[in-house]
């Protein structure tokens, strides 16, 4: 009963339902025009996104370089770097090309920290993240300077080829982090200070140790970081590049550091620690100061000699300003007087400038 209903009273509710309502059909055109206009809003939106990002990618010489628009003159120099440090890097490696790495420019601190599978040390300047064949970098606008780009890039680029280059092999830290470090030749004076007083005072960090460097206070790690390269150097000077090439080679295929170095060198990575500590302790211990050493002695000496020179130099026109101002008080006067006086104002005025 309640379900059914006359054949008129269907008519009626079907003539209220069709018969148009002019508050209804305005409402309809309002909703429908906010429709149209968020629409287009939407995509002049995404138009605009994806101009700028389009405007923000680089394709050039096997790299694929994303940054804010604002860092495309240190994209031309970090272009320049790499271009200058691969051949090296293929060379060392024994390659002739490399896979597309992209390199990704951060324009803050939180975009820095975005691709990072672990913890970034506070001093870190960049970073790789090798199974991804990419390498992040701070831009200038965060660090405030350009200084160490050369290295900074150098480095990461270094890991991340290493790693293409051996297809996912485990290698040990020092061997990655020693393969980059000397491919950046990262190797200063204070560098080779320190180095020369953790050797006397039989401070060296194990190689084994190096795997937790990400960990170690900055000086700790610069520490690492010399002692991986001197590693690597130690390498190509005792077997050569061939030799290096057939430890990476080895490593690719047993995926065993200890195998390799039998493999390569005829010996177990205990004894090749062992044989690398004894070169570390000739050539830059107690017995490299007559030659590398020298540069330790000097550098300090030069600063100081430069210093006293400075002071003697102020000492010297101060007494000259005093005789001067003697000379003024008691009225003499030669010939020259008037040269003499410009040569005193001269002096007094560099003499406050100074101070």
């Amino acid at each position: 009963m309640t379900a059914r209903r006359s054949s008129a009273a269907a008519s009626s509710g079907n003539e209220a339902i069709m018969s148009p309502c002019p508050a209804v059909e305005d409402g309809r055109c309002w909703i429908g025009f906010r429709f149209w206009v968020s629409f287009i809003g939407v995509c002049f939106c995404l138009f605009g996104q994806l101009a700028a990002a389009e405007a923000a990618v680089r394709l050039i010489d096997g790299l694929r370089i994303t940054y804010d628009p604002q860092d495309a003159r240190y994209v031309d120099r970090t272009v320049s770097i790499i271009r200058t440090a691969r051949p090296q890097l293929h060379a060392n490696l024994g390659l002739s090309s490399a896979d597309t790495i992209h390199i990704h420019i951060a324009a803050t601190q939180e975009e820095f920290e975005t691709y990072t599978p672990g913890a970034i040390p506070d001093w870190g300047a960049g970073y790789a993240v090798p199974s991804r064949r990419l390498v992040v970098l701070k831009s200038p606008r965060i660090t405030g300077s350009f200084d160490n780009t050369y290295e900074v890039t150098v480095h990461e680029l270094a890991h991340v080829m290493l790693h293409s280059a051996l297809r996912g092999a485990d290698i040990p830290r020092w061997l990655d982090e020693g393969f980059a470090m000397y491919a950046a030749r990262e190797w200063g004076f204070w560098d080779r200070a320190v180095l020369f007083v953790a050797i006397i005072t039989d401070n060296l960090i194990p190689l084994s140790a190096v795997h937790a460097v990400n960990t170690f206070p900055e000086r700790r790690a610069q520490l690492a970081y010399q002692e991986s390269a001197l590693a690597v150097q130690y390498i190509l000077r005792q077997y050569g590049r061939d030799g290096l090439h057939t430890l990476l080679d080895r490593l690719r295929v047993t995926g065993s550091i200890n195998q390799a170095c039998y493999d390569a060198f005829g010996i177990s990575i205990v004894q090749f620690e062992r044989n690398w500590k004894n070169y570390l302790t000739r050539a830059y211990g107690w017995r490299m100061l007559p030659m590398e050493g020298l540069s330790l002695a000097i550098g300090p000496l030069f600063v100081i000699l430069c210093m006293l020179s400075y002071i003697q130099m102020r000492r010297r026109r101060r007494t000259v300003l005093a005789r001067w101002k003697q000379e003024e008080s008691e009225n003499w006067t030669t010939v020259g007087d008037d040269e003499w006086r410009q040569r005193k104002e001269a002096l007094t005025i560099l003499d406050e400038e100074e101070r």
